[in-house]
């Protein structure tokens, strides 16, 4: 269900993929990421014609993972903004990523696996940025505020005069959050500065629009993960123990249906990659430690 969250700010979170929203500007249309699944990407071009004759200018794509990405192609009037780190990713998109897009949604939704298998272009971006970038448009003032965390490339999309955050994955509510790509003590830091900005709609990567308890949630989470494999870490604990110990921390987060046979995999690879993390950190403790004690 579309709704219309601010004047000429339109949202939509009931779409498979993550959430989607239009920004009309009085000169153009400015979408925020694109529907995932093509007849839903086709649907919701049909619902910004029905409530706007202005051209759509950009897409701007909060990180470069396939919820966010795929869809782009049914946009083809529009230019794609994203992160730089969002481009090197995508343009190595070719064959095996085609062909584990197909394998995962062959039986789930094969009627959009039939597509893509006889079309599927991944659309990069033309206009990248690596800082704090402010587009202006119309009556629109849009920030562009790269934070990272959940992937190097994760941007948040910031209406000041609306008071409207779109955070991108950097904030999820409905499932658990994909941290095989992330840095968790990014992540906490942009966190912190999501809750320094003056908003009053915060709108998740997916899940439902909530407020900025929900950057809190997503803070607690994380620190009890980072302190749960540090604990596993610190008794010796390889990686793979440590991710089958702590795979009960999925159990924090609700789990759609559609998530489940992939949900605990995909989990258990985030958590080797806090490992990784933790063990770099204790390591350059460890060699601050000892290089103090000779000086």
């Amino acid at each position: 269900m579309i709704r219309e969250i601010a004047p000429n700010v339109f949202l939509e979170t009931e779409l498979h993929g993550a959430n989607v929203a239009f920004i009309v500007t009085g000169e153009g249309v400015i979408l925020i990421d694109t529907p995932m699944l093509p007849n839903q990407a086709r649907q919701w071009l049909s619902e910004i014609q029905q409530r706007t004759d202005e051209p759509i200018l950009y897409i701007i794509n909060t990180d470069h993972h396939r919820a966010h990405v795929i869809g782009n192609q049914f946009f083809p009037m529009a230019t794609v903004i994203a992160h730089e780190h969002a481009w090197k990713e995508m343009k190595s998109y070719g064959d095996s990523f085609r062909t584990r897009l197909i394998n995962m949604y062959r039986d789930r939704i094969p009627e959009a696996v039939a597509e893509w298998r006889k079309h599927l272009e991944i659309i990069k971006p033309e206009i990248t940025f690596t800082g704090r970038t402010i587009l202006y448009k119309g009556d629109k003032e849009i920030h562009l505020i790269p934070v990272g965390g959940h992937t190097p490339a994760t941007t948040v999309v910031y209406l000041p005069n609306e008071k409207l955050l779109f955070t991108g994955d950097v904030v999820i509510t409905d499932r658990p959050p994909f941290l095989s790509q992330g840095n968790t003590k990014e992540w906490l830091k942009a966190l912190s500065y999501l809750r320094r900005l003056n908003y009053q709609l915060l709108i998740p990567g997916h899940g439902e629009p909530t407020g900025k308890e929900a950057t809190e949630n997503m803070s607690r989470y994380l620190r009890l993960v980072r302190r749960q494999v540090r604990r596993a870490y610190q008794e010796g604990m390889t990686k793979a123990e440590t991710a089958r110990s702590l795979s009960h921390l999925i159990r924090y987060w609700p789990i759609p249906p559609e998530e489940k046979p992939k949900a605990d995999r995909r989990f258990k690879s985030g958590l080797g990659r806090v490992w990784n993390e933790v063990r770099a950190e204790e390591t350059a403790k460890a060699r601050a430690k000892a290089k103090a004690k000779k000086g």
